[in-house]
């Protein structure tokens, strides 16, 4: 059951007097309330979930009058991983990556008692043996009133609909006394501007991730997660701003796919589609380009030096890869390629898919030599 005022005094230290004997009389706690406002405005500006953990971790051991502070940050099955520490570098060393399960943590709670909005265990109530636990290296205290090394303070990081996205654990109240009325009640203060700042955080991560996903789904393949017709411009675009620099240009076609998707349907040519394309991908350097223009037909672009001889050396490597058998599903398939290519300048691209494309279509309907000049 819920703790009265007059219990929970008790259990804390006792009156407004206690607080000035635990280290935080009025005048402190006007200072601390000054903190306190300075800290939630920078927890508040940074909008990366990370940063603003590790803000609140330090802005209760600067604000709030604790020694050592934890966060741990709920996951979607109710456990609880510890983020971020500050007080300590031996305990964000050991503390930082723990995980508490639901059920741990829930035991816990049971056993302790409410401090208004804080949870307070008492060492003598224990914690699970199963929930890994920091112990302050400090003296048990002979005042019934200090804070004894397995004592426990948490404060709930709730949304304003209740929704509990973290934990904020406290050790170490300054002055070695349990903390009073007016050191809870700045606990509890930052513990509301931490709640709604993690809260924004992870929105705007959410957010980010949605235009990031968004973004990819514009610039990519959905079937072989190769770039598109649209990446492509755009990466010829920032390539433009040197056009004397050389690239070379790959058009790929496969041969006996449209037998495929007529026989076997057009499951076993995704099937095929996905394969030839991650085999692709591995052959082309980074800083390169591999695009699916749609169907069965791709685009490669390389930059580099030496291009007409990385560009022969990479043609043959795709014949390779592409003729090997395709085990699928759906059956074992198999195709090959026919490949035209071209070497230029950046501001002759359009020319060069023209030719390499040309290339490609010599080979593929004339049997034309493989020996090829640059455009």
């Amino acid at each position: 059951m819920l703790e009265g005022d007059a219990d929970a005094d008790d259990a804390g230290g006792g009156d407004a007097g206690d607080d000035e004997a635990g280290g935080v009389d009025a005048a402190a706690h006007l200072q601390a309330l000054r903190v306190l406002l300075a800290v939630s405005k920078r927890v508040h500006a940074s909008l990366d979930l990370t940063e603003t953990l590790d803000a609140v971790a330090e802005g209760v051991v600067e604000a709030a009058g604790f020694g050592l502070a934890v966060v741990n940050l709920a996951e979607p099955n109710g456990d609880f991983t510890v983020v971020s520490a500050a007080g300590s570098d031996k305990l964000r060393a050991e503390m930082v990556g723990t995980r508490g399960s639901a059920e741990n943590w829930h035991e816990l709670l049971r056993r302790a008692e409410r401090w208004g909005a804080l949870y307070f265990v008492d060492h003598r109530s224990g914690v699970p043996d199963s929930l890994y636990t920091w112990i302050p290296d400090i003296e048990v205290p002979q005042d019934p009133r200090g804070w004894h090394p397995l004592d426990c303070l948490f404060a709930p990081l709730l949304t304003p609909a209740g929704e509990w996205v973290g934990v904020l654990s406290v050790d170490l109240p300054v002055g070695g006394m349990r903390p009073g009325p007016l050191q809870r009640e700045v606990l509890a203060l930052f513990a509301e501007h931490a709640a709604i700042a993690i809260l924004h955080a992870r929105m705007h991560s959410a957010l980010e991730q949605s235009q990031a996903s968004l973004e990819y789904a514009a610039t990519h393949d959905p079937l072989t997660g190769l770039a598109n017709r649209a990446y492509l411009r755009d990466r010829m675009e920032e390539l433009l701003e040197r056009p004397e620099d050389e690239i070379g240009v790959l058009v790929v076609d496969l041969d006996g796919f449209k037998r495929i998707n007529d026989m076997a349907g057009h499951e076993a040519g995704d099937e095929v589609l996905r394969a030839v394309a991650q085999r692709m991908r591995r052959h082309v350097r980074d800083g390169d380009v591999l695009a699916r223009m749609g169907g069965d037909e791709f685009v490669a672009v390389l930059v580099g030096d030496d291009m007409a001889e990385a560009l022969e050396d990479t043609v043959g490597r795709l014949r390779g890869v592409i003729a090997e058998p395709v085990v699928g599903r759906t059956g074992v398939r198999r195709v090959t390629a026919s490949i035209g290519y071209a070497v230029g300048a950046v501001a002759d691209f359009a020319r060069l898919v023209a030719a390499a494309d040309a290339e490609m279509y010599r080979e593929k309907h004339g049997g034309l030599s493989l020996e090829r000049r640059p455009a």
